[in-house]
């Protein structure tokens, strides 16, 4: 029997009858090493169509029985997660560490609407028959979760399934979540229960025909389950079980929630700006200090030129006292606006090229200049604080537009794929509040709905649920 390696040569010579995927020669099957290696690989080889891979799974299952290759484990898959989404959560005065569930675990006998983990790509159907014998497995199995609620993490587990019946074509099940435990978890699932359902877990699965496009699967082992998100749904279709008592959380109780998050997030920014802030104000107060300070003394060189002025005394356009005395209260001005004490007066440092011969005043630095070299002076010195300022201010607002998106996302991972027939209850809600439903591609604006929302007076839960339907249904933007 050939079992070497094939090299391109070897590859090259083989029919086309020797490959599973003759039309494109893609895993050959001339021996029976190559012929399990590519009832492994069938299902990873890139570039085949759906009806390529079905007709490869078929030869090479034939070629199998013409090598007398035992194929028995061929129809086992080791391990599977089915997400199905059914969810309710009500309350139980009975014991402070049990927050009680009931709801759909899975269909059964219908094939799913999307491949679950563990099906390599492949839809499947849980047959009542291997349901009813693996039913008892699920008693007492712990419920995971992950923070995002978007998968599986057996480590973190929250809770335990305690009943399990088959009801129709769907398995019921119930249970609780350990609430004092885990008080944010359970706070959180109580505010998201709308969004979210069940995802079972399976090991030792049989399927009738492992070459088929949709496994039908004969027996299996139940290991228990995750609360996740109904966007993660292989099954899309289930609904509640029964009516969950309501559920509602006040403006205050979310921001109990929240706040926290919230707050760790940004402090590292509002420490900077308040540190910038304390110290821009600091620098405001010198500065008013200063002025506070050296105004008297201005406002009485004032009153002196404008005396000397009224008299006819010192009034020379260049070098007359009332000029330089005019200069001297600007210049003191202009140092205490940014702090600075005056102590010198420097008139023969003539501002703007002006020149000491001044006879007939055509070079002389006028009011409106020192006010505009002053302005220049103070914009100078506050700019750098104001450009950080905005630096800072810029940095919180994407801050939280980053947490606002990742609160989204607990809640929507994705927009619906189509859009669907909305809830009745968020029907008479959306009417409540005055919103209608966009036609064709348009979507609502996720923050003209809020307005609406609190306009009419809902309460925190009931907006939940109603931008999650839409953001199902695919009319929220």
């Amino acid at each position: 029997m050939q079992t070497a390696k094939l090299d391109k040569k070897s590859r090259d010579a083989l029919s086309d009858e020797h490959f599973a995927v003759p039309g494109k020669r893609k895993l050959p099957i001339n021996d029976e090493h190559h012929t399990k290696l590519a009832w492994d690989m069938v299902d990873r080889t890139q570039g085949l169509t759906p009806e390529e891979r079905s007709g490869a799974r078929s030869r090479i299952l034939h070629r199998a029985k013409d090598l007398g290759i035992d194929t028995k484990d061929w129809h086992k898959v080791q391990s599977m997660a089915i997400e199905c989404m059914a969810l309710n959560i009500a309350n139980d005065d009975n014991h402070p560490n049990k927050m009680p569930f009931s709801g759909v675990l899975t269909k059964l006998d219908e094939p799913s609407d999307a491949p679950p983990g563990g099906a390599r790509g492949r839809r499947i159907i849980v047959t009542s028959e291997a349901a009813s014998k693996a039913l008892g497995s699920l008693l007492g199995m712990a419920v995971d979760f992950t923070p995002s609620f978007d998968g599986h993490d057996t480590k973190a587990k929250i809770g335990i399934i305690t009943s399990a019946d088959i009801v129709g074509n769907e398995i019921r099940i119930e249970g609780f979540v350990y609430a004092a435990d885990f008080p944010e978890t359970a706070e959180l699932i109580q505010a998201l229960k709308d969004v979210l359902g069940f995802s079972f877990e399976a090991e030792r699965l049989y399927v009738e025909d492992p070459s088929a496009d949709v496994l039908r699967i004969t027996d299996l082992t139940f290991t228990g389950a995750a609360i996740l998100r109904k966007d993660k749904a292989a099954y899309t279709t289930t609904s509640l079980a029964a009516s969950a008592e309501e559920i509602t959380m006040t403006v205050d109780e979310l921001k109990a929630l929240l706040g926290p998050m919230l707050a760790e997030a940004v402090k590292p920014l509002a420490d900077r700006l308040d540190k910038v802030e304390g110290e821009q104000n600091e620098r405001v107060e010198a500065n008013a200090t200063t002025r506070a300070m050296v105004e008297p003394h201005c406002a009485a060189l004032d009153a002196c030129h404008a005396a000397m002025a009224a008299a006819g005394v010192g009034v020379h356009p260049g070098s007359g006292h009332v000029h330089v005395l005019r200069r001297m209260s600007d210049s003191m001005r202009a140092e205490a606006a940014i702090g600075k004490i005056p102590h010198i007066f420097r008139d023969h440092d003539y501002p703007m090229g002006a020149s000491a011969d001044t006879e007939n005043g055509e070079d002389d630095v006028t009011k409106d200049e020192i006010t505009k070299l002053v302005a220049e002076a103070v914009t100078a010195a506050v700019k750098p604080m104001q450009d950080q300022n905005k630096e800072l201010a810029d940095k919180l607002a994407a801050a939280e537009t980053k947490l606002k998106d990742a609160s989204e996302k607990a809640r929507l991972a994705a927009e619906a794929p189509a859009r669907k027939t909305v809830n009745p209850m968020v029907t008479a809600l959306l009417a409540k509040s005055g919103i209608g439903l966009p036609e064709g591609e348009d979507k609502l604006a996720m923050h003209k709905v809020d307005e609406a929302l609190k306009a009419a007076g809902l309460d925190v839960q009931k907006r939940i649920m109603v931008k999650n339907e839409l953001g199902r249904v695919g009319a929220l933007s």
